[in-house]
């Protein structure tokens, strides 16, 4: 094979498509059982909700100024629809005062959501590599440079090892894990470690939740299923409505903070719905459906609840540009790309994607 990516989330498969295209063998090794990474769409086999029922539990929106997910998705041919935005926002700043309703203008540059759910974009990529190019349940354990090449140690879900020995490795993972979890040798420098250590996961705090509803009544009520909170347990909600609008939902995130999270799934759901209630109405406590993702709980996402320091460094650290092991050793990840392009976005993962196989094939021609 010609390349092992480790890795089969938006930035590993941009990588294996890239590379697959220019006519390079891929592997691409993903420890989870399933392809997007942090897109995860749940689509519930629930007669009571429909059919083509799905929610995003994972990265949800890109915006109508990245140039690389707008073009991506049209290749792709995934359909992309506004976030729902008309109405007013509903704003709690103290414990004990009403939450207040204020008009805010409509965003710009503005969000995006994929019809049927973003996890489409890193399945579509998968699905053009060729039959067996991926391998799932596959933990990755080391990369070692062997002659004119690199050695990779991976484990089945049996843990079963096997060595794959390929040209060139990019590795996917979050860079924390990867400083983590991935044995190199020879042993990385010293101010790429620093990167990997200091470089906070996207989403490495996040758990989103999903309420199903009857219908969008806060619609009706002239609310646009917004509200960002300084009480919690949730910091920020958002209209989940499908892009039909056969499904009425609100998605939001729980604050990062342990009063929450190491409360049970019951406790912490009965503080959800009332804070629901508190904000758009005594419907909103009482959801047909809820759904949750603690990515901060996955060991494949983030290997502890990271605490936010002074110490951090911003996305897009210069060592990550810098391919290593005779440059068969490159980097992808949202969080190894700038801002500027996109880095802790969607946008950002398909940047460091492109990145990685450019590096790679001039390389390998």
């Amino acid at each position: 094979m010609d390349v092992i990516v480790l890795g089969g989330g938006l930035s590993g498969l941009t990588a294996a498509d890239a590379l697959h295209r220019a006519g390079h063998g891929v592997t691409v090794v993903e420890a989870r059982h399933f392809v997007g990474g942090r897109t995860m769409t749940l689509r519930p086999a629930d007669p009571e909700l429909g059919e083509d029922v799905w929610f995003d539990v994972g990265a949800t929106w890109h915006w109508d100024d990245q140039p690389r997910m707008v073009a991506l998705a049209s290749e792709l041919g995934i359909a992309a629809f506004p976030q729902y935005r008309d109405g007013l926002v509903v704003v709690e700043t103290m414990p004990g005062a009403p939450p207040e309703r204020t008009g805010l203008p409509p965003p710009s540059p503005r969000e995006l959501r994929f019809a049927g759910g973003a996890q489409q974009v890193g399945e579509r990529l998968a699905g053009r590599l060729p039959e067996g190019s991926v391998l799932l349940n596959a933990l990755a354990s080391s990369v070692e440079a062997s002659g004119s090449g690199l050695v990779v140690s991976v484990a089945d879900d049996e843990g079963a090892s096997r060595d794959l020995t390929a040209d060139a490795v990019v590795v996917a993972i979050p860079p924390r894990l990867a400083l983590q979890d991935l044995a190199f040798t020879p042993d990385l420098p010293a101010d790429v470690e620093r990167a990997l250590r200091l470089t906070p996961t996207w989403m490495g705090t996040a758990l989103k939740c999903v309420a199903v509803y009857e219908s969008a009544f806060w619609r009706t009520d002239g609310l646009a299923g917004a509200a960002v909170s300084e009480v919690g347990p949730l910091r920020e909600v958002h209209d989940a409505c499908s892009d039909n609008q056969t499904v009425a939902a609100l998605w939001g995130f729980v604050s990062p903070h342990h009063e929450w999270r190491d409360l049970s799934f019951d406790d912490r759901n009965e503080e959800v719905f009332a804070h629901l209630g508190r904000l758009f109405g005594d419907r909103a406590a009482d959801p047909l459906r809820y759904y949750e993702r603690d990515w901060s709980g996955d060991p494949y996402t983030n290997d502890e609840v990271f605490v936010f320091g002074d110490d951090l460094r911003a996305y897009g650290d210069p060592a990550f540009a810098r391919p290593l092991m005779g440059g068969r050793l490159v980097w992808a990840g949202t969080e190894t790309v700038t801002p500027a392009e996109g880095g802790g976005h969607m946008e950002g993962a398909v940047a460091s994607g492109q990145r990685a196989a450019a590096q790679v094939l001039s390389l390998l021609g």
